[in-house]
Order: C-alpha cells, then sequence, then structure tokens
C-alpha cells in the first residue's frame, strides 16, 4: 500500500520539523513526518514496536561497496 499527501505547517509545528531536519535528526522533512507518525501510532497501541522492527528488517537493503562508499563520503565531505 502506498499513500501521497501533501502537508503545510505553520508556526510552532514548521518550526520543530526544521529543527529536526537542521540538527540531523533526520535528512528529510518527509523522513521526521514519517518517523513521528509512527512513533504517534506505537505509543496510542495502533502498532507493536516489534512489527514495526520486523517490516524494517524485511526491508531489501543497498548494496554499496567500500570503495564506492569512501567515494560518497569525500564527495559529500567537498560540498561542505
Amino acid at each position: 500500500m502506498e499513500s501521497s499527501l501533501t502537508l503545510k505547517f505553520r508556526g510552532a509545528e514548521a518550526e520543530l520539523l526544521d529543527r529536526m531536519v537542521r540538527s540531523g535528526l533526520f535528512a528529510t522533512k518527509s523522513e521526521a513526518v514519517r518517523a513521528a507518525l509512527v512513533k504517534y501510532g506505537t505509543d496510542l497501541g495502533l502498532l507493536r514496536a516489534r512489527d514495526v522492527w520486523a517490516a524494517i528488517d524485511a526491508t531489501p537493503r543497498r548494496r554499496v561497496s567500500t570503495d564506492r562508499l569512501r567515494e560518497q563520503v569525500r564527495k559529500a565531505e567537498d560540498a561542505d
């Protein structure tokens, strides 16, 4: 199942979302919102933490060679 949605944040919520990304906790605002939704669902008892981790473990991982990883890190460092 997949769902797309456009959200607008203002005020305190917008500032919090920006801080979550600027602090490095999340790479993107979308990632922060997804994580918050999962956290809220587990807090309400709608999701079980073990089910969330099982879904994460079942997700295929991207394979990256050591040389390619070094190259990507070098490029990211040079971009700063």
